[in-house]
């Protein structure tokens, strides 16, 4: 399984791309972050700010605070291979400005705004914005950096999202304690890193050596069997990572962490699901260090071995400080499957499809939250009956496809 790089270097004299380029089209990825962090800290509040005003339709208040913090991310997991397509089309530089502008305005409208739904439909524009500013800035990294400079820049997106989660949900929770509006106004942030896009990036001219003048490339010529099988990986690694993401509250709650009252402990358990996300970085450092010297299906033995041990541990442990660590070191595994992933893909796409085929593997990859939250976990918690018992199930899938990758790569090599 190895790589191959599409994209010519840049001519001589054309503009070197470097830390300012790398550093400015990293800033857009925090912004898909912030999307639905900057509103979670709040919604109890915003929930409970209007179901006091009209209790009769508390139920229909309840779902539509709970759309404020999730449609962001379905909106990228259905729009993100449009999104491609746009930037293939009409310019990925330009389009990600726009997109940074609208996201910009379209963030801070709530701040002025009392109706309920009309908020949520502002939420949907965030979404729809979010899905070109994860693509277009994926996009651009690989259209700027080639070898190993591409991969540390495209890894870099795990551990600065994950950093970026951290820090949004402290600052978010202290802004928004005194008036759950003022948590829009965060979205004046993105002012600044739409300045750096403008300042220090421009639109790439170089062609993929497999351009032919006379052909128009499109859906068709995207290399559908190894993207399918990338995309296919993805979705099962998403998976395993949002699951400590979101679902680590209510294992913990099992394991006791509870107030005297019998309610969820969620201040000392927002600081263990911090904890465990902390050593994505980790990972990602690990990615930088492992990723010149060993082929794919090695990284992908260590990768899922990672988060199959932690998952495993998770099912065993009771202590719940002892939990968050072994939840971090499936953490670590994420934050170095995720990159291998992404910048296999990446590596594989002629630089004039390369926008539609990052949008098919960023939806993939969002499409994982949804799969994780609506479907996988409470699938297996039918039959477990308890969330540490599911953690459990995913840790033995994770060291069955680690097991895997170690005949794959062995028969590769005969």
């Amino acid at each position: 399984m190895t790589t191959t790089t599409h994209g010519a270097a840049p001519a001589p004299g054309a503009r070197q791309p470097g830390f300012l380029q790398g550093i400015s089209l990293l800033m857009p990825i925090t912004l898909s972050v912030m999307a639905g962090l900057f509103v979670a800290p709040v919604a109890p509040n915003i929930a409970q700010h209007y179901i006091a005003r009209d209790p009769a339709h508390a139920g229909t208040i309840a779902m539509l605070v709970e759309l404020l913090v999730t449609v962001p991310a379905l909106c990228v997991a259905l729009f993100s291979p449009l999104a491609g397509q746009l930037g293939d089309k009409l310019g990925r530089r330009r389009l990600l400005m726009w997109s940074m502008g609208i996201y910009l305005i379209v963030g801070v409208a709530p701040y002025f705004m009392e109706d309920l739904r009309l908020i949520v439909a502002t939420r949907v524009v965030v979404g729809l914005v979010e899905a070109m500013l994860m693509t277009l800035s994926t996009t651009l990294i690989g259209d700027y950096f080639d070898g190993e400079a591409r991969n540390r820049w495209l890894a870099a997106q795990t551990g600065v999202a994950s950093t970026t989660a951290v820090l949004v949900l402290m600052v978010a929770g202290a802004v928004g304690q005194s008036d759950w509006h003022n948590v829009f106004l965060l979205y004046l942030i993105p002012g600044v890193f739409l300045g750096m896009v403008a300042l220090f990036t421009w639109e790439p001219e170089q062609t993929s050596h497999l351009h032919d003048p006379g052909k128009h490339l499109g859906w068709g010529d995207l290399p559908w069997g190894i993207l399918g099988t990338i995309c296919a990986i993805t979705l099962f690694g998403s998976i395993m990572f949002y699951t400590v993401q979101i679902k680590l509250p209510s294992a913990l709650m099992e394991l006791g962490l509870v107030l005297p009252d019998g309610s969820y402990d969620a201040a000392r358990g927002a600081r263990l699901t911090a904890l465990a996300s902390l050593f994505v970085p980790v990972g990602t450092v690990c990615f930088w260090v492992l990723s010149p010297r060993a082929r794919i299906g090695v990284q992908f033995v260590i990768e899922f071995a990672l988060i199959g041990i932690g998952y495993l541990a998770m099912s065993r442990l009771a202590d719940p400080f002892a939990f968050a660590l072994a939840a971090g070191i499936s953490q670590i595994g994420a934050g170095m499957l995720l990159p291998t992933l992404l910048t296999w893909a990446v590596s594989r796409l002629p630089f004039e499809v390369r926008g539609r085929g990052t949008g098919i593997w960023t939806s993939t990859f969002s499409l994982g939250q949804f799969v994780c939250n609506n479907a996988a976990v409470p699938l297996i918690m039918l039959r477990t009956g308890s969330m540490i018992g599911t953690l459990g199930v995913l840790g033995i899938a994770c060291i069955a496809a680690a097991a895997l990758a170690v005949v794959l790569t062995l028969a590769q090599r005969r």
